[in-house]
């Protein structure tokens, strides 16, 4: 796995290495090691994150990422999309195997075993726990990032795409997937969905590649029945909403495979649940 040289998240001072973790030597701030990861979240928005992340849904979602094989079955299988178009892995096989890859937002889920996943949480899978808006990473460092449903969870997506531009070579491209027709789903929350156009306009600072659908109507279908089945048969209780949209998928999950047949289609960018984007820095 590749390294960097970590700087400061918000000035890009250079840091060094120093004990159990990383000190920025004109400010002397230090940076504690979290889990023997590196770690560059302050304490307050950690604690903040860390109290957002309550509730069934969350608690069930946290639980299952200990078992990152498992968890990304689930996630393929009986969650509410049905993956078309272009793939992660996909676009990281452009790249040589000394290329730079990062991972934001990553989860437990490592598409390839030389990427650097980075998340604002310390998961088993994770490698710098960072927060997307400030990466401890100097400019024009990074070869390639993927970003595969991050932004619509974070209050200001506009900052973390101009980040991605900030690390990314000149020349280097970015992977990301967003959704467009998607229930609320809160991991820890839920702010945002974008239209085609409104993706362009957010990568507009560099040159879109390509744009495609990456789950279909099928799978939009899907999240709809299983919201629409939770919010009927819970009458109005938030607690059983919250069970029955945990048991729902186990019901509808043959739905989003309909899209393996329909997603391919033109038409299928009116009514897609995610879309994917490859954009590279000028």
């Amino acid at each position: 796995m590749q390294t960097l040289p970590f700087v400061h998240p918000l000035s890009h001072a250079p840091l060094v290495r120093e004990g159990n973790g990383y000190r920025c030597p004109g400010t002397n701030e230090f940076f504690p090691d979290q889990h023997g990861v590196p770690s560059f979240v302050a304490a307050d928005l950690a604690s903040h994150m860390d109290e957002e992340r309550t509730g069934l849904i969350n608690t069930v979602k946290t639980l299952l990422r200990k078992y990152p094989k498992f968890y990304v079955f689930l996630i393929f299988m009986i969650s509410p999309v049905c993956f078309t178009g272009i793939s992660a892995k996909r676009f990281l096989n452009r790249y040589k195997k000394d290329a730079l890859m990062l991972n934001i937002g990553s989860g437990v889920h490592r598409p390839h075993p030389d990427i650097i996943n980075t998340d604002i949480f310390y998961y088993k899978e994770v490698d710098l726990v960072a927060n997307a808006e400030q990466l401890p990473l100097p400019d024009g460092s990074v070869d390639g990032i993927l970003c595969e449903s991050l932004l619509e969870h974070v209050p200001h997506p506009e900052k973390i795409v101009a980040e991605m531009y900030r690390v990314l070579k000149p020349g280097g491209a970015m992977y990301i997937v967003i959704p467009f027709v998607y229930p609320f789903h809160a991991c820890p929350n839920d702010f945002y969905r974008w239209s085609i156009t409104g993706l362009r306009e957010m990568l507009k600072a560099g040159e879109i590649e390509d744009i495609g659908v990456r789950a279909g109507a099928s799978s939009a279908l899907m999240g709809q029945l299983c919201t629409w089945t939770a919010i009927v048969f819970s009458f109005g209780w938030e607690p059983l909403y919250n069970v029955l949209c945990l048991l729902t998928p186990l019901v509808f999950f043959p739905v989003k495979f309909l899209d393996l047949l329909f997603g391919w289609y033109p038409t299928a960018i009116h009514g897609a649940g995610q879309f994917y984007a490859i954009a590279r820095k000028k």
